[in-house]
């Protein structure tokens, strides 16, 4: 009896047009329907009676969302926990039961952390999983996008490379919990074979998994114009570099340095055998 009580409970707090529990602020259409937060950013009118939306809420739904206890959106994977609607959101971001979606595209596929590594190592034609420390050789084609996972320190990351705009992009997101991406971040060492003298060195955070493309790929990455690693290219128009995945020592210089790349291209620069900037080796 108990039970059926609180599956009633929960089945007024689901939102009718995506199904995901509701939880303050829980706007009103005029006719009375009630919509979730993101939803109703969504619609212009109300999806079951094509009403306009008003500026009222209803009150009675959200004081009875602040007192249930909400089942994890994994539960169906085999999490247990219950949680108060204000806790739901941090604990399913970095939940152990979490699917993750793979990264390549046109790939829907989506699954637990540790099955990672063997979907992508079914894939026809991929490239194999690389480790703390890549040569990698990239064509740089406008349009393009590469990806890879990356499997360092014990832990999964995706390794990403875009050209776009005439910009080469470079990121690397950490996949777990959110919270542990600040540990570690990943170094790019561009060179040419024949011009030992120069290089261009740079690193910059990992970033979560949880960030879109879109963002990552505007101001969170490696960025660098096209025209600066074109004198580094073969003569296929191939970039070759290595491609480095660290820990951060918090308490080091080196993350100071760090720092300062994730604000500015201040540390974008060509350097020679001594000097590989941001930080001094």
């Amino acid at each position: 009896m108990e039970n059926t009580c609180y599956t009633d409970l929960l089945l007024e707090l689901e939102c009718p047009i995506c199904t995901n529990y509701m939880a303050p602020p829980i706007s009103q259409c005029a006719t009375g329907h009630s919509i979730c937060e993101e939803c109703r950013g969504k619609l212009s009118n109300c999806a079951l009676c094509k009403g306009v939306f008003t500026e009222s809420r209803n009150i009675a739904l959200e004081r009875l969302a602040v007192k249930v206890r909400y089942p994890c959106i994994n539960k169906n994977s085999g999490c247990n926990l219950k949680l108060a609607y204000n806790e739901r959101r941090l604990h399913e971001s970095n939940c152990a039961f979490k699917g993750y979606r793979c990264a390549m595209e046109n790939c829907f596929w989506i699954g637990r952390l540790e099955d990672i590594p063997l979907h992508w190592i079914s894939k026809e034609n991929i490239t194999k999983p690389c480790g703390t420390n890549n040569f990698c050789r990239t064509k740089m084609i406008s349009g393009s996008y590469y990806v890879n996972l990356v499997i360092a320190f014990d832990k999964l990351f995706w390794f990403k490379c875009k050209l776009s705009n005439k910009k080469v992009y470079w990121a690397v997101q950490y996949i777990g919990n959110s919270t542990e991406a600040e540990n570690y971040y990943y170094e790019l060492d561009i060179f040419k074979s024949n011009r030992t003298k120069n290089k261009i060195l740079i690193s910059n955070y990992c970033q979560p998994v949880d960030i879109e493309d879109s963002l990552i790929f505007s101001d969170a990455c490696i960025s660098l114009p096209l025209n600066m690693v074109t004198p580094f290219l073969c003569n296929d128009q191939t970039l070759e570099y290595h491609m480095r995945v660290n820990t951060v020592n918090k308490k080091s210089e080196q993350c100071k340095a760090i720092s300062g790349t994730k604000k500015q291209e201040k540390s974008k620069k060509v350097v020679g055998p001594k000097e590989v900037g941001p930080n001094k080796k």
